[in-house]
């Protein structure tokens, strides 16, 4: 059996590891011909089209593919940020060139500027330890809880080692868009 990896790039980018880019520790990348077996063919462009009924794909070259079975895994993304203002002055972090757009606006900020992390899951918890080692004033705000899918002697652990690494958790949760709690409204008695 033959098998063909369509990707757009031909190198294999660890999401999981996308915080050592943008931390400068590694390019969290590996050259697929040095991890795909003999039988792998890797093609290096996008799929635009699948044709079902005609069992093909065409890619955004122009050129096509038949296949026999058809594995469409298309990977994650994140969430577009619905917060006013991120959009404009937040870098999302979720695909390898995020993170290097990331780092190349790191390398163009002081090293004393202070940086704010949003979403304390892992990417965000390896995310801010990675710029708190390199000696960056980082707060860590959290949407609720610290490392959610973590347990809690997991996130203890985590919140020390962050705390020793100098990173400011916070919970963000029940902010406004401009990093505010709303007002509490005094409820109206009725006569």
């Amino acid at each position: 059996m033959t098998v063909t990896l369509v990707n757009p790039r031909p190198e294999f980018a660890h999401r999981v590891r996308l915080h050592q880019p943008v931390g400068g520790s590694d390019e969290a990348v590996l050259a697929y011909r040095d991890v795909l077996a003999a039988r792998v063919r890797l093609v290096t462009d996008s799929v635009t089209r699948i044709d079902t009924a005609g069992r093909g794909v065409t890619l955004a070259s122009g050129d096509t593919r038949g296949y026999d079975d058809l594995i469409y895994a298309v990977g994650s993304h994140s969430a577009k940020p619905d917060v006013p203002g991120a959009a404009e002055c937040a870098y999302p972090l979720a695909t390898l060139e995020e993170a290097r757009r990331l780092r190349a606006a790191l390398d163009a900020t002081p090293a004393a500027a202070p940086v704010t992390v949003v979403g304390a899951g892992a990417t965000g918890i390896e995310t801010a330890a990675e710029l708190a080692e390199q000696g960056r004033t980082v707060t860590l705000v959290c949407g609720g809880v610290l490392g959610p899918n973590l347990h809690a002697r997991a996130r203890r652990s985590v919140a020390r080692r962050l705390a020793a690494l100098g990173v400011t958790v916070t919970d963000g949760a029940g902010l406004d868009g401009h990093g505010r709690r709303p007002r509490r409204r005094a409820a109206r008695r009725r006569p």
